[in-house]
């Protein structure tokens, strides 16, 4: 079993079901976790960052979903954040927005490629991404 990690605009597009912007390569990895054999740790940025966004009108998905995804399926995992992952995180100089480097931070410290199409992450020399 692979280890993966999702950043928040990834998160939404697989929970509200739109796969078709989401790359071929990211889109058979969320649907292989699915089906139990990729585990997806999701950050608790990205939980936040779903709330602030939902909050705000500009996603239809709250926390609660992301919540009931994360309890109903062992191969997806939150990942607090602790000051390991605030140093990991402050070791990516090339990230400059605050809640992008958190992710990178996490997947840095976990050891994981982030599933993404931002175009800040993907260009990183600190992360790898799929």
């Amino acid at each position: 079993m692979n280890k993966f990690m999702i950043d928040t605009q990834a998160m939404v597009k697989h929970l509200v079901g739109e796969s078709q912007v989401i790359s071929k390569a990211v889109d058979k990895i969320l649907k292989d976790a699915d089906q139990g054999l990729n585990v997806i740790v999701v950050p608790a940025v990205v939980a936040f960052e779903i709330a602030y966004l939902n909050e705000k009108g500009r996603i239809p998905i709250g926390v609660d979903r992301l919540r009931a995804l994360i309890d109903g399926a062992s191969n997806y995992v939150e990942e607090p954040i602790s000051f390991e992952i605030v140093q990991s995180a402050f070791s990516i100089p090339d990230i400059p927005e605050l809640h992008d480097r958190l992710i990178a931070g996490v997947a840095r410290y976990i050891g994981a490629p982030i599933l993404t199409n931002d175009p800040v992450l993907l260009k990183s020399q600190y992360v790898e991404c799929v």
